[in-house]
């Protein structure tokens, strides 16, 4: 007797999980017409035979789902802080660019913001995120922004392709997609040491954000760099703030009136455009002059920072790309779900402009 062909056997010949073989057998979204050919023409060569039940078993010989009953489509589910949902500068520009990436897909898009209490253990994961989700649709799930471990843990138990989008867990094995932040921080500081600014401040929230110290630890080791090699002079001081409580701005000019004036930083560096420009204002409100008393840059060039008073400097971040290239990312792992895990990084560029 001839050994049966199952969709494992073709899953696994083909490099691609049995649900990518299953959707492109069937005639279903959500594979590429590239895959989907791979997949026919193997099914083909051994002879693999479809079994519905009730039905006569057919010889796969043609692509195309049943003409009288269209495929229902996919969807991407995309996990986003409650507090990113109002968001419009940065993480509405990436799920901007996820949602066209979608459409582009023929897929749909499902947005939640998980919360998950210990009661939740008991559930299936599925029905603790999104009881209200059709799962058997569901192309994977797109994390924006940080999350707890223990949610991410649940995230990963649907057994769905996980892509975490400008945040890292190393205890999961997923792919991850993010800006080059660790290079803005670098590019930051680098353009500020070449107009021989020598006391450069930066205002951070390192609690908040992996992007956040990353950018920061770009900066620091610009600046360690330039002192060993080039023999700078130049210094970097860190001003922790609490980003999410409005009080921070106050605090911050308290401690910057406090200082001597050879010790007041001749640049500043907010870790994100936002933080950069409520500066600007509050130094000026304070009676100084940017950049005439001291230079200000920003990093993630958002669409105000072009019309602020000086136009900020800034590092460029490609927002609406970050969300296509998560959106791609996860049909890659839908199709190659045995190829190594990823990290991309998309480069960043400084915009010069009139506030340093």
């Amino acid at each position: 007797m001839s050994r049966k062909i199952s969709i494992q056997t073709l899953a696994d010949q083909l490099g691609l999980s049995k649900y990518a073989v299953s959707r492109a057998l069937g005639g279903k979204s959500g594979v590429s017409e590239e895959t989907r050919a791979r997949v026919l023409e193997l099914a083909r060569t051994l002879g693999y035979r479809q079994h519905t039940p009730g039905i006569t078993s057919t010889l796969i010989a043609n692509a195309g789902a049943d003409p009288h009953r269209p495929p229902s489509p996919l969807f991407a589910l995309i996990c986003m802080n409650q507090s990113n949902l109002s968001e419009p500068h940065y993480w509405q520009r990436v799920l901007s660019g996820m949602i066209s990436a979608c459409d582009e897909r023929g897929w749909h898009h499902a947005i939640v913001s998980p919360s998950l209490s210990a009661d939740d253990d008991r559930l299936p994961p599925e029905q603790a995120l999104a009881p209200h989700l059709d799962w058997a649709h569901c192309a994977g799930i797109v994390v924006m922004g940080a999350f707890p471990h223990t949610v991410m843990k649940r995230l990963s138990k649907t057994g769905r392709p996980l892509i975490l989008v400008d945040h890292h867990d190393p205890l999961l094995n997923c792919d991850t997609v993010s800006h080059d932040n660790l290079e803005a921080g670098m590019t930051a500081a680098q353009y500020l040491l070449s107009v021989r600014c020598q006391r450069i401040g930066l205002i951070t929230d390192d609690g908040r954000a992996t992007s956040f110290a990353q950018r920061r630890m770009g900066m620091e080791l610009m600046v360690k760099q330039a002192q060993a090699q080039d023999g700078v002079t130049a210094a970097l001081r860190e001003w922790s703030i609490p980003y999410e409580h409005g009080d921070w701005l106050e605090q911050l000019a308290h401690e910057f009136r406090r200082l001597p004036e050879a010790e007041r930083p001749d640049a500043w560096v907010g870790v994100n455009d936002d933080i950069a420009m409520r500066w600007i204002r509050k130094l000026q409100d304070m009676g100084f002059s940017v950049p005439g008393d001291c230079r200000v840059l920003g990093i993630d060039n958002v669409h105000a920072a072009a019309s602020a008073i000086p136009p900020l400097t800034t590092v460029h971040l490609c927002k609406e790309e970050l969300g296509q290239r998560a959106i791609e990312s996860l049909q890659r792992r839908m199709e190659r779900p045995g190829s190594p895990r990823e990290t991309i990084m998309l480069s960043t560029n400084l915009i010069p402009r009139d506030s340093a």
